[in-house]
């Protein structure tokens, strides 16, 4: 596996996700347009320097087909023209976040202190949902729409094989969440969230242990992502490296 594949793993996390009803991929020229649920993102960005215009105004149309509620670009290191971060206040976009692309290819450093199993009906996937969604500060009203969508996907991403959700606990009771989705080169860590209160005792940590065991059980043992500031430091004390970085730039959606 060379570097442009670790990089295109990390960059472009929404064309390995499993086939769901709240998922569509689209193939623009130029780049790629993944909708998932509200959102949307623009991925694989191979364009020429005259083509950048006309690649942000068919994005802007795609995004209001699609009736999505916000449009971010994911400018990494394979995107072109490399100077297209540089131009984003032309464009309009908007600053949004500043992401590590980092890969681990050997077991975590440290040993798992909390106890974690892997989600495998609905009910336990429902439970890691409600918790990343309490975290991350998600309206009611967004919940529910978001527990039929997860109802209505549910079988089809048991049975893909190509997820795992994984719950950590503290004296028995759901204190973190953490997602993998599996690819040809390995496993990409994609969400994770960790109640407030039981920061600092080990749950993230020992989910990444338990995402690793499950890429390596399927012979490919090596995770992937772009992380933020919060997870970053961490994963680079259990041993991931910095292959690179992601520059997240939002377009207003209308």
């Amino acid at each position: 596996m060379d570097a442009s594949d670790l990089l295109a793993l990390a960059e472009e996390p929404g064309l390995w996700l499993p086939p769901e009803p709240k998922l569509a991929v689209a193939q623009e020229p130029g780049f790629t347009f993944v909708r998932y649920g509200r959102d949307a993102w623009v991925h694989r960005i191979r364009l020429l320097d005259d083509a950048v215009e006309g690649a942000v105004a068919r994005a802007a149309e795609a995004a209001a087909a699609s009736e999505v509620t916000s449009l971010t670009w994911w400018l990494g290191e394979l995107t072109t023209p490399a100077n297209l971060p540089d131009r984003r206040l032309a464009l309009g976009f908007e600053p949004e976040e500043e992401m590590t692309s980092l890969t681990l290819a050997r077991p975590p450093a440290g040993e798992p202190r909390v106890a974690v199993r892997r989600v495998d009906t609905y009910d336990d996937l429902l439970v890691a949902l409600e918790l990343d969604w309490s975290v991350f500060g998600v309206a009611e009203e967004e919940r529910a729409r978001r527990r039929g969508e997860t109802r209505k996907a549910w079988p089809a991403l048991e049975a893909s094989g190509r997820v795992s959700c994984f719950i950590a606990e503290v004296d028995g009771e759901p204190v973190a969440m953490g997602r993998v989705v599996f690819t040809p080169h390995g496993g990409v860590l994609m969400g994770g969230a960790t109640r407030p209160d039981a920061r600092g005792k080990g749950a993230y940590t020992a989910l990444v242990h338990a995402r690793w065991r499950a890429a390596a059980e399927r012979g490919t043992p090596r995770l992937t992502v772009s992380a933020g500031p919060q997870s970053g430091p961490i994963l680079e004390r259990l041993g991931f490296e910095r292959i690179g970085r992601v520059q997240l730039r939002r377009q207003p959606v209308e």
